[in-house]
Formats: structure tokens, sequence, C-alpha cells
């Protein structure tokens, strides 16, 4: 009798998290003067007393450093997808029925089309919305109103997105 396990998308990665860390804090040490603005806003929120859970909307430039290092470093680098019907995919390429699609989560959060020409330098700021330009497009995350700036929806999926994301996705702040 085989053993049954459970399938991998419902197993929980505490290594993602750990691996998430090693890039931030290997990031931050190249770029000491980001190092430096994180450091100052934590104090200019905190100060010298223990943080509590009200502080978490406050910390934006420590969430901006977890999502510029989730895009240039994403726990998950390709999503699969199974067609199960055959498709015309953007009415152009025919995907026939059973076949097997991956998307590649690295290059879709380097697409210079949302990102910008510097996709390749580590830039906490392009997620800080209290100092986003009139008139510049991005999504707001609701959780953190008005403080963080998304790109265009579909442009920044570290988890996947959509009714099959990551059920982590919601405590992945929290760790």
């Amino acid at each position: 009798m085989r053993q049954r396990t459970s399938p991998p998308h419902l197993v929980s990665k505490p290594a993602f998290s750990a691996h998430t860390l090693q890039y931030a804090f290997l990031m931050l040490a190249l770029h000491p003067s980001l190092q430096d603005t994180l450091y100052n806003d934590i104090q200019d929120t905190i100060g010298d007393r223990l943080p509590t859970y009200e502080d978490f909307p406050n910390l934006v430039y420590p969430l901006c450093v977890m999502l510029e290092t989730l895009r240039m470093f994403p726990p998950v680098v390709a999503v699969p997808r199974l067609a199960v019907n055959d498709e015309l995919l953007l009415g152009k390429y025919y995907i026939p029925k059973d076949t097997s699609l991956h998307y590649d989560i690295v290059n879709l959060q380097r697409n210079p089309k949302y990102w910008g020409s510097d996709i390749d330098e580590f830039n906490p700021s392009r997620f800080d919305g209290r100092n986003t330009p009139q008139g510049e497009t991005g999504e707001k995350d609701t959780s953190v109103p008005e403080k963080i700036r998304l790109p265009a929806k579909g442009a920044f999926m570290p988890f996947s997105e959509g009714s099959r994301s990551c059920l982590g996705t919601c405590i992945r702040s929290a760790n």
C-alpha cells in the first residue's frame, strides 16, 4: 500500500519565508543607503519601544522592502496550468487539450512595461505610494490605504493570483 501524502500545493513552505528574508538581508547589505532608509523609517514609526500590531500599517518602507524582495526573488518561479480543452490563446496560438503550460513569474515581474528600465535594480521605493506622482497609475493595496503602490493587475504575482493563489498569502506579512 502506498503512503498517502498531501498535495504539494496544500503543504506550508516555511522555507519560503526564510529564503525571502535571506534575500532581503543580502540586498540590504549590498545597498547600505537603503538599509539606512529602512532603519530610519522604523525609528520614525516605533522609536525605542517594542512594536505593536497597530504599528504595522505605518511600517511602509519595511513592507516595500519585502515586496521588492518578492519581486526580484519570487518564492515560486513558475505556475503550471493544464489546458482542459483545445484552446486558441490570444487568437493565434493553438493549445491542445491536456497540454501543460507554465507562466514564468520571474520574467513577468521584471517586465520593463510595468516596472520601468531599472528592473534589475533593488528599489523598494517603487512600491512606496506616499510619494507617487500625480497621474501615475498603479493599484493601491487596500490593507495599507494610499501607502503602498502596486503595478497593474497581473504584473506582480509572487504567490500566484486569483482563486488558485497561495493559501498562505494572507499570513505572508505576519511571518
